[in-house]
């Protein structure tokens, strides 16, 4: 069985090296290149053409990627969906990210300091041990700035009017995207990172759900 994964922003398939999940090959998604301008769902409708996913498919979106996933469920329903730390549509994000949204912040930050760890970003993300510090600090100097921005702008304005099918597990320590509405799946002590810090709890959740279907 497959499971095609869609990454946070930012992030790679390094995001999902601590899901182990019998039987279960995880297939990462790579981000495609953004056109100036293009809407979320614009977007997320390349990807899908780019991706050439099968009739039945088994989906996971984590944070950014979990926006992208609901936007792929409108053009063919995955057979089962898992939307990890993320959110319905652009009402449920934080007033903070909403204020560095509305004033274009991202647009005005030196592309250096957006590859850049420190320990706010670490506070931030919920990471404690250094190996996570290490992944994180990794795949944050690996990101495309240009990506990056373009992502934010697409995030602050995303209108997504409908309701997903999709199976919903978010951390309660989650201070990027904090967790709002119906929850299938409460994790914890997890953080926004928790794809990484919590991949063992999320690995058995995640495997008993798909044994189900």
């Amino acid at each position: 069985m497959k499971l095609y994964c869609l990454s946070g922003l930012g992030v790679d398939h390094r995001a999902f090296r601590n899901l182990q999940i019998e039987g279960v090959e995880l297939v990462h998604i790579p981000w495609i290149g953004p056109v100036k301008k293009e809407s979320l769902s614009e977007y997320a409708i390349r990807l899908f053409q780019s991706a050439s996913l099968p009739d039945d498919y088994n989906l996971i979106g984590v944070s950014f990627g979990g926006m992208i996933a609901q936007e792929f469920e409108k053009i063919r329903k995955p057979r089962v969906l898992f939307l990890v730390s993320t959110i319905s549509n652009s009402s449920e994000l934080s007033g903070l990210f909403k204020f560095g949204g509305t004033l274009k912040l991202y647009e005005v930050i030196p592309g250096i300091f957006l590859k850049q760890a420190n320990w706010l970003l670490y506070f931030l993300f919920g990471l404690k041990s250094k190996e996570d510090k290490k992944l994180f600090k990794e795949i944050l100097g690996d990101s495309d700035t240009c990506f990056f921005r373009w992502a934010i702008g697409a995030i602050v304005q995303w209108k997504n009017a409908s309701r997903s099918n999709g199976i919903s597990l978010h951390g309660t320590k989650d201070k990027i995207l904090p967790a709002r509405g119906k929850l299938e799946f409460s994790i914890q002590g997890g953080g926004h990172f928790m794809i990484v810090t919590h991949g063992e709890e999320l690995s058995q959740i995640i495997d008993s759900v798909l044994k189900k279907h």
